[in-house]
């Protein structure tokens, strides 16, 4: 027992012992892991630590870091920089100190002096002020976070921030100026915070919601397709579409609107000229009729609308009131019927190929009677139709209708056709054909079909050709026959008729319905141009 008691004394006593010489030896030594503004003092007494900081003077240099890859230099030379050490350091050593000495080995104490030196700061402003950090091209502004549109994602996105390299002059002088006078070695310019910083970060609440609220109607993606044109309505077109006020992002119904209106301007082809090369080869202009691509541009907002707003990605139609074979100026197509009005000919087209051609009688020359030019559709097929009129009825069996009560059909009753029969006997408007010819003609053309009418004598011209063909009649005496009623005479062809009507002429374009005398052209007003009408003109 006293044997353990003793072993302990001694035990005690050693430590005890070690504690003290060490917290002797720590009243005059830093502890080991102590720094002096950075820079390394352990073991060193006061005076070590003196001499340190006085053998500096000739050497000290501090290096400044900035932005952009900028670093300048200031030598103790430059600004007549010399140490200053401050003796309030050996506050920090002492007996009483010393006996702390495990807490500050385990702690690794850091001691800070700000007056360590003195300098010329009328040297160090002139040294600042000829540094690259004040070149004009290095005194970039920062530039905060933005949202902008990327035309290749079509879509929103922001743009980080740029923080410049704009340094605040006030701000690095007092940098320098404690950087010195604590003997640092370097001062990085963006941990002492003497840059100009951007206001708005690419984290920015505000910024982030209006990005994501533009991009739920940008990335919407309808796709129309028009004949070899393909319009993509992306982030591209909606984004001068849409705005944002803080909370919501609204589209402009208005501006989608002028979008569709450009839509039918650009591809509707109802109620235009087309430039048309006819059998004969003469290249003319048919003007009026009703076919064509005719936008409902109403519907087709409205879908296009709700496309958007839904974020759709899908290919999608406009809807039309009335269509053709394809898009182009030759919207026609391949397949459609021609009437040759001046040589009262008829040539029938399938996929580009001549099925069928054959003389015909067209509309009476008069005002009530003649048959409308321009490019009409088939507007539908019936076998065994009876036309019905003002004073007349005819059963036909193959029955074309292309503009309201005008159409192409089989005329039984006649023997005769082509020539200039129709000046005086014309039918009510309609396209009489040989019933042979009918029937081909019945079996290849389709509902929606093109027909193709030019050229013929028109009312305002009847009175004139008559009147000269009499008189050529008169002084021919080699051959007696009229003109009139032979299928195998010369087809007339009107003065100055280039298949282009008249626009003075408004027999020439497609009749008014509202002033129509005849009762077989009498056609109902309608905003839809695929409308069938009942009953027919011989």
């Amino acid at each position: 027992m006293k044997k353990k008691n003793l072993i302990l004394i001694i035990a005690a006593t050693t430590v005890a012992a070690i504690y003290l010489g060490a917290a002797t030896f720590f009243s005059f030594h830093f502890c080991p892991g102590s720094k002096l503004n950075g820079q390394d003092i352990s073991w060193m007494t006061i005076s070590q630590v003196r001499d340190l900081v006085n053998s500096k003077a000739s050497s000290y240099v501090l290096d400044i870091v900035g932005r952009s890859g900028l670093d300048e230099k200031i030598t103790a030379s430059d600004i007549s920089w010399k140490p200053d050490f401050n003796e309030s350091l050996n506050d920090n050593l002492g007996f009483v100190n010393g006996l702390k000495w495990p807490v500050y080995v385990l702690s690794n104490q850091s001691f800070t002096n700000e007056d360590m030196a003195s300098f010329d700061e009328e040297l160090l402003r002139s040294k600042i002020n000829s540094m690259s950090f004040f070149k004009e091209e290095n005194m970039i502004a920062p530039v905060d976070a933005q949202l902008v549109f990327d035309e290749t994602l079509a879509e929103y996105t922001i743009v980080p921030e740029d923080y410049g390299s704009k340094a605040d002059r006030d701000a690095f002088y007092e940098a320098v100026v404690e950087a010195l006078s604590t003997m640092q070695m370097t001062l990085s310019l963006d941990k002492a915070g003497v840059y100009e910083d951007p206001k708005i970060f690419s984290d920015n609440k505000a910024l982030t919601d209006e990005c994501q609220s533009l991009n739920k109607y940008a990335s919407a993606k309808i796709t129309y397709t028009f004949g070899d044109d393909v319009i993509t309505v992306d982030g591209n077109y909606i984004k001068d579409w849409i705005s944002y006020d803080g909370t919501t992002t609204t589209l402009d119904t208005d501006k989608v609107n002028e979008f569709v209106n450009t839509l039918g301007r650009t591809y509707d082809t109802f109620g235009r000229d087309r430039t048309f090369t006819t059998s004969l080869g003469q290249t003319i202009t048919v003007s009026g009729g009703d076919y064509g691509w005719w936008m409902d541009r109403n519907t087709t907002l409205s879908e296009l609308v709700t496309a958007i707003e839904s974020t759709s990605i899908c290919d999608m139609t406009p809807v039309y009131f009335g269509t053709a074979a394809q898009y182009g100026s030759q919207d026609y197509g391949t397949s459609y019927v021609e009437v040759d009005l001046d040589h009262q000919h008829v040539y029938v087209y399938e996929n580009g190929s001549l099925v069928i051609d054959t003389d015909c009688v067209s509309g009476k020359a008069t005002n009530d009677r003649v048959t409308p030019t321009g490019t009409f559709g088939i507007t539908y097929k019936e076998r065994d139709a009876t036309l019905t009129g003002q004073n007349y009825s005819s059963d036909v069996k193959y029955w074309m209708p292309f503009y309201g009560n005008v159409g192409l059909h089989d005329a039984s009753w006649r023997s005769s056709f082509g020539s200039d029969i129709y000046v005086t006997n014309g039918s009510h408007g309609c396209i009489n054909l040989p019933p042979d010819a009918a029937a081909v003609i019945f079996e290849h053309v389709e509902k929606g079909e093109a027909v193709i009418v030019y050229g013929g004598i028109q009312p305002s011209q009847a009175k004139d050709y008559l009147k000269n063909k009499d008189k050529s009649e008169e002084g021919n005496t080699d051959d007696g026959d009229s003109a009139a009623g032979d299928g195998n005479s010369q087809a007339p062809v009107a003065p100055e008729n280039t298949g282009t009507p008249d626009a003075t002429d408004a027999s020439s374009n497609v009749p008014a319905p509202a002033t129509s005398t005849d009762e077989s052209l009498a056609v109902p007003e309608s905003t839809d141009p695929n409308e069938q009408l009942s009953g027919s003109g011989e």
